[in-house]
């Protein structure tokens, strides 16, 4: 009888334990991945902050990969490697049209097909900075220079590229030396004097540019307007995700030499997804991020510009289902080029 009774609890405890496991297996969090830029950038602030707002909003556990080029996320998320990511509307021009870092990948342009998009906002300009006491007070004097103009293959450093040979006719590794560094090297480069200019897009003022600044006098030097009419500038400016913008001559305090504002390409960016991911997921995404705009706008000042109105600006890829979904049931106009075909 011992024997009998004695299986009998050994079998509900097996019972007991095997629908504990179940029941936390079933409240378990959904795991997300995520992809972001690199640390202290505006793209990671609001990385971090919707990881926040997810997490405490939705059963979501994100995670997070920082570092990553905006390029190759939009590759891996075409590929479902990645859930969420920080995309681009120029990036979509290119990958989708098979051109400019993509045009040695035969498969991009139906790669693409599978990328969707939940949102767009203004990220800010393209900073272009020399320190005070270079001697470089326009991009003319940077023949011979090694600058930075960000990593490698990426659609901003095409952009800087664009902008310097527009300004100056000069091209990269005839004209001047380009310093082949990710972002964190590059801003450290900066810093250490081993590069002579730095040009990257960031939010207005940027905590990371107002890092620089504190440490040594710099000046921010602009686009002149006759190189706007020259063919290099032309084709910056006529890529989705491009605007003007002005840098005042005080926003980074007195470090900051600049006696008059300056003229400089601005830039948006985009939160990406991909067709194979669950549209009630990221239709849950899309809401919490804008019933939650109070949480992004008191984390940085930046992220003001992240709100409805803006959300569907420069859009030039799909939406996802489930972005589309929630935008049209808060009675946003979509257009029809945003329209997913799995939709229609």
């Amino acid at each position: 009888m011992k024997s009998r009774d004695s299986f009998k609890n050994t079998m509900r405890l097996i019972v007991a334990v095997g629908s504990l496991f179940m029941a936390s297996h079933a409240a378990a969090n959904t795991d997300i991945r995520m992809h972001t830029t690199n640390a202290g950038s505006s793209p990671y602030v609001f990385s971090v902050t919707l990881q926040s707002v997810l997490q405490k909003n939705l059963p979501i556990d994100v995670n997070m990969t920082a570092g990553m080029s905006s390029t190759r996320s939009t590759l891996d998320a075409a590929k479902g490697q990645v859930d969420f990511f920080i995309g681009a509307p120029s990036i979509n021009q290119f990958m989708s049209s098979g051109t400019a870092m993509f045009a040695n990948m035969e498969q991009a342009p139906e790669l693409y097909k599978n990328v969707r998009q939940v949102m767009n906002f203004p990220l800010g300009p393209y900073h272009i900075m020399a320190a005070a006491d270079s001697g470089i007070t326009s991009l003319k004097e940077i023949k011979g220079k090694r600058v930075f103009i960000g990593p490698p293959g990426g659609a901003a450093t095409l952009v800087a590229m664009s902008v310097i040979e527009g300004a100056t006719g000069y091209q990269v590794g005839r004209d001047y030396k380009m310093a082949k560094l990710d972002w964190g090297s590059g801003s450290q480069a900066f810093q250490d004097g081993q590069v002579d200019l730095y040009i990257g897009p960031t939010e207005l003022p940027s905590a990371s540019i107002e890092q620089l600044v504190l440490l040594r006098k710099v000046r921010f030097l602009g686009i002149p307007d006759e190189a706007m009419d020259t063919e290099p500038m032309k084709a910056v400016m006529s890529l989705p995700g491009r605007t003007i913008m002005e840098i005042p001559s005080d926003i980074y305090g007195d470090n900051q030499v600049n006696s008059e504002p300056v003229k400089a390409v601005g830039t948006w960016v985009s939160l990406g997804t991909h067709k194979g991911v669950d549209e009630e997921l990221v239709y849950q995404v899309t809401k919490a991020i804008f019933e939650n705009l109070d949480t992004f706008h008191n984390a940085a000042r930046f992220m003001e510009t992240i709100n409805k109105d803006n959300a569907l600006r420069q859009m030039n890829g799909k939406l996802h289902p489930g972005a589309l979904r929630y935008y049209r049931e808060i009675g946003m106009d979509v257009p029809d080029s945003a329209v997913p075909p799995e939709a229609k």
